[in-house]
């Protein structure tokens, strides 16, 4: 058996992110191999635009030496604070320096929800009421109705919260009139919240991590010659081409 992947997805992440190598490299199927290079990201204004840009393009320059298929910005909150618009250009610029396709979180996170036909959703969030409200104005910019949105209120994502609190919160917050959830946060155990959440609720849920694993699929492999049969875990999501 061939140890080496055939397919390569680069990953840019948040220096401080602990989550998301380990649950592409999980879930994700053999032959796509994953590499990772960090930036400082800080959202909510300790970086600016133009800082997080610059090093964004300095990142997926790195990942362009270790001859990636494609190109996956994580951060789910420094692109929708951006709105639809910016993060358009960021891509661009992106695209043009590496001369690789790139595609970010958010926009996973759009794809993913338009593949399962969600157009109402519960937000769900690590934080508070500023980026909900950030995040929910990206959303329905691009069609996705906000029903209800709840945050844990925290200062900051973390990865330390368990995976069951984010079931107890979905179940506390779930509305007749919403499709499905959407739980937002790349440093969180938000994706092994999924199988119970949908089991419990009988709605699908999309994360951030989820969404971006989901796409990178897609883009590098195509999702029938990823898996003969989809992990358990991933959800309803990674049933739908």
């Amino acid at each position: 058996m061939a140890i080496l992947p055939t397919r390569g997805l680069g990953l840019i992440v948040s220096a401080g992110n602990r989550t998301v190598e380990p649950y592409f490299r999980e879930f994700g199927p053999d032959q796509l191999g994953v590499f990772a290079t960090r930036m400082r990201m800080g959202s909510g204004g300790n970086r600016t635009l133009d800082e997080i840009a610059e090093d964004a393009i300095a990142a997926g320059k790195l990942l362009t030496d270790a001859k990636v298929d494609v190109i996956c910005l994580q951060g789910t909150g420094i692109m929708m604070e951006r709105g639809p618009s910016g993060e358009a250009e960021l891509i661009a610029s992106l695209c043009k320096a590496t001369s690789t396709p790139t595609y970010t979180a958010t926009q996973a996170v759009v794809e993913a929800l338009q593949a399962l036909e969600l157009k109402k959703i519960v937000l769900i969030h690590p934080l508070g009421e500023t980026p909900m409200a950030r995040e929910q104005a990206y959303l329905e910019e691009l069609g996705v109705s906000v029903v209800h949105s709840v945050g844990r209120g925290g200062r900051e994502q973390s990865a330390s919260v368990p995976p069951q609190a984010w079931v107890d919160l979905a179940k506390e917050n779930d509305c007749a009139d919403a499709d499905g959830f959407f739980l937002s946060g790349s440093n969180t155990t938000m994706f092994e919240a999924i199988p119970q959440i949908e089991s419990a609720l009988g709605k699908p849920a999309v994360t951030s991590v989820q969404a971006s694993l989901w796409a990178g699929v897609r883009r590098v492999l195509g999702m029938g010659n990823a898996y003969e049969t989809p992990p358990s875990g991933v959800g309803k999501l990674f049933t739908v081409g």
